[in-house]
């Protein structure tokens, strides 16, 4: 079977022919191929007008018949046309059970367009932030949702990064927003209800700090009559020493667990600014290394403290000093004796930063992301028997984002530990003639 362009050549020459033929009987050759091609221009600009009005016709009618060559490519865009429907109405139906799904959320979906304006939100971005889907389309979404809090969030939004603020709506409901970016120019914003997570959260918070109080006032009852009948030398009391040693050491340690849970509440539930002052950490850490020289004890650790004198930072000492303490305590307890523990504070292009390593047995890599989780313990036994509550790297963590600080922490089993307080550069400040103590 002939292709379309075989069979327009075919037509072509079969009319020039004859037109040469004719043209030559009549003795006007030129003419007559003359008047062939604009006869045959004439003709494909027909056919071109034909298959542009069939195209911009709206209607799903096959199309007309135009000769060859021009059936051919009007039978493609036939095809073309019929694939384009086809996957227009997947597409709908696709959207349209987005939309469904969408509407059924809980949480307020909005879609970002350029410049952060409202291209599309479900039922629940209504109740929650207060948006029409009539009204608000193509409106700045921070002309929508004031809080200054959620604008900031907008124009300097770290990657996966989230922020609270109360709801448009109802000031009762606080809302946890996060922004993910899809396609060319495009955001998600997805706020949820998070006001019953917090109200549970601070129920626990209260729940921790009221028994710990509690607790608080009784052991330290306790652990003072034991002290008393340590210190008497009634010899009624020699067969009973050993007990109440016993005793003593773990009521010590049940307040050394409260003062640790006190300490974390009172860090959970700060909200207002942290009040900085100039921090000689210099100073800080050399007294910190004489208190772990002193739990070191017999256990003779060489702690070695490594500080550049001029760097100070910007911050709660008295939380600082918290934080380092918990780091170079863990050092001494979980470095075997005659082992060596370093203390190194120093700074570079990004920060300040203090670097506690030792030389101990080292952390398994299963065990490092979960290390600051409160009580979190790699064996209970051993941490139980140096004296260790869990609780003192959720100290340190909760000191650091205080700080706008970091932790990290690089172990090997069998080598050491390091554990890094990362703070930003913006932390440094000048010494001062007397140091914030």
């Amino acid at each position: 079977m002939a292709t379309p362009w075989l069979a327009l050549w075919r037509r072509l020459a079969l009319l020039f022919a004859g037109a040469a033929l004719l043209g030559w009987l009549v003795d006007r050759l030129t003419l007559a191929l003359l008047l062939a091609a604009l006869g045959s221009l004439a003709w494909q600009l027909w056919q071109l007008s034909r298959l542009d009005r069939w195209l911009r016709s709206d209607r799903d009618v096959n199309p007309p018949r135009f000769g060859p060559v021009w059936d051919s490519l009007a039978a493609q865009v036939a095809r073309l046309r019929r694939q384009n429907r086809k996957r227009k109405r997947k597409f709908g139906k696709l959207l349209e059970q987005f939309q469904q799904a969408t509407a059924a959320l809980p949480d307020a979906a909005v879609v970002l367009g350029e410049d952060d304006r409202v291209a599309w939100c479900n039922g629940a971005a209504q109740s929650l932030l207060g948006l029409s889907p009539t009204r608000d389309m193509g409106r700045p979404i921070a002309h929508l949702v004031r809080h200054p809090g959620f604008v900031a969030f907008l124009t300097q939004r770290p990657p996966g990064d989230s922020v609270e603020f109360p709801s448009p709506v109802d000031d009762a409901l606080l809302l946890g927003a996060r922004i993910v970016p899809y396609g060319k120019k495009q955001r998600l914003l997805l706020a949820t209800d998070i006001s019953q997570l917090r109200r549970l959260e601070q129920m626990r918070r209260d729940f921790v700090a009221n028994v710990s109080h509690e607790l608080r006032t009784p052991l330290t009852v306790i652990s003072g009559y034991l002290e008393t009948l340590l210190d008497s030398e009634n010899p009624a009391l020699e067969a009973w020493r050993q007990p109440l040693h016993r005793m003593q050491e773990q009521s010590r340690r049940m307040l050394h667990i409260i003062e640790d849970l006190l300490l974390l509440a009172r860090l959970e539930a700060r909200k207002e600014p942290l009040a900085r002052k100039p921090v000689n950490v210099p100073a800080l850490l050399a007294d910190i290394a004489d208190d772990a020289l002193a739990l070191s004890g017999e256990q003779n650790h060489q702690i070695e403290v490594n500080a550049e004198p001029a760097l100070w930072i910007l911050g709660c000492e008295k939380d600082l000093r918290s934080a380092f303490a918990n780091l170079a305590f863990n050092a001494v307890r979980y470095t075997p004796a005659g082992g060596r523990i370093a203390l190194r504070w120093f700074a570079d292009a990004s920060g300040a930063h203090l670097m506690v390593e030792d030389n101990g047995e080292g952390i398994a890599p299963q065990h490092l992301p979960r290390l600051a989780e409160r009580f979190y313990r790699i064996n209970r036994d051993r941490s139980r028997g140096s004296g260790g509550t869990g609780l003192g790297l959720s100290i340190v963590k909760h000191v650091l984002n205080h700080h706008g600080g970091q932790l990290r922490i690089a172990s090997e089993l069998g080598v050491g530990s390091v554990f890094t307080c990362d703070f930003p550069a913006e932390a440094r400040v000048e010494p001062t003639a007397t140091t914030a103590r």
